[in-house]
């Protein structure tokens, strides 16, 4: 998580969940190309959100400034700009995601079986 170096957890690695659920957020619409852009589902209580942008580097530079809190991957840290701190979220509970093909009945098409088989080789990688 992307807090204010400034703010109510400088000079900390870690923050709980409950500590980080009431804080103001900056968010965007998460879409396929930047799914992480939106807001993190594992957190409690309902964010609010207080900014809504569509790209990390405004979303920094809002921390920056004191606006709020966002989501940001580890690999941004080279990005991070003077004011802003990343920190661990800790007690999140695990986040539990599927996946659910339906399709009419009666033999499958093609496009159906590969489909399938795309789906079960991705599961079976990310089992892995």
């Amino acid at each position: 998580m992307a807090v204010p170096a400034g703010g109510r957890f400088a000079g900390r690695d870690t923050v709980a969940a409950e500590e980080i659920a009431g804080e103001p957020r900056i968010s965007s619409p998460a879409t396929a190309d930047e799914p992480l852009l939106g807001v993190w589902p594992g957190l409690p209580g309902r964010p609010r959100t207080c900014h809504a942008v569509r790209d990390w580097l405004t979303k920094l530079h809002l921390v920056a400034a004191g606006a709020g809190v966002t989501t940001a991957p580890s690999t941004l840290l080279p990005a991070v700009p003077p004011g802003v701190r990343l920190v661990v979220v800790e007690g999140v509970t695990e986040e539990v995601r599927r996946v659910s093909l339906v399709r009419p009945p009666g033999p499958a098409t093609a496009s159906t079986n590969a489909l399938v088989r795309a789906l079960r080789q991705e599961a079976a990688e990310l089992a892995d």
